[in-house]
């Protein structure tokens, strides 16, 4: 009789391994704590980050749980997680990046904002991204860039594209 009392809970526990619950989305948490974060990290050291994230959008769909830097994580992509994104309240998205991922992003991140404050950002940059905004800050950009290119490169023998890339963004940035 014991060792039936003892064998119940080890039924249990293996048959929640194999019906995970149906309120987490499918992935991998990976290896405790340093979860899929060196994979990550090693893609963006290689500039192959957009091949891992589409790697795991084919492998998981375009929602699934990961670990990052000892965080567990939900990874969503496309159209449909933007639109939720931008245009949540500002309290319906909970995020609680690790001080690392702070330091990096910053903390007055359109994610780490709420309530008012998040509204507010959201709203410029909804307005900022209008397609007619788009259009038109393009337009500008390719005039300046053509300018730009004329006055410092057109007919030059040599030419220092570290030094004149650096003027030409700090002077559109402050101007």
């Amino acid at each position: 009789m014991l060792s039936f009392l003892l064998f119940i809970p080890i039924l249990l526990l293996l048959r929640r391994e194999r019906n995970p619950s149906k309120r987490f989305p499918p992935g991998s948490l990976g290896i405790p704590i340093i979860g899929q974060s060196l994979g990550l990290l090693q893609a963006m050291r290689a500039n192959t980050a957009e091949k891992w994230v589409q790697e795991r959008i084919n492998k998981y769909g375009p929602i699934s749980k990961l670990s990052l830097f000892g965080k567990p994580t939900v990874l969503i992509y496309g159209q449909a997680a933007n639109k939720f994104v931008f245009s949540s309240d500002g309290n319906t998205i909970g995020n609680q990046q690790t001080q690392s991922i702070k330091r990096i992003l910053g903390d007055r991140t359109l994610l780490e904002l709420s309530g008012e404050d998040h509204s507010r950002v959201r709203g410029a940059l909804v307005s900022f991204l209008k397609p007619e905004s788009l259009k038109s800050y393009v337009g500008k950009m390719d005039e300046e860039v053509r300018n730009h290119l004329q006055m410092h490169w057109q007919g030059k023998q040599e030419v220092k594209v570290c030094t004149l890339f650096l003027q030409f963004t700090t002077q559109y940035l402050f101007d």
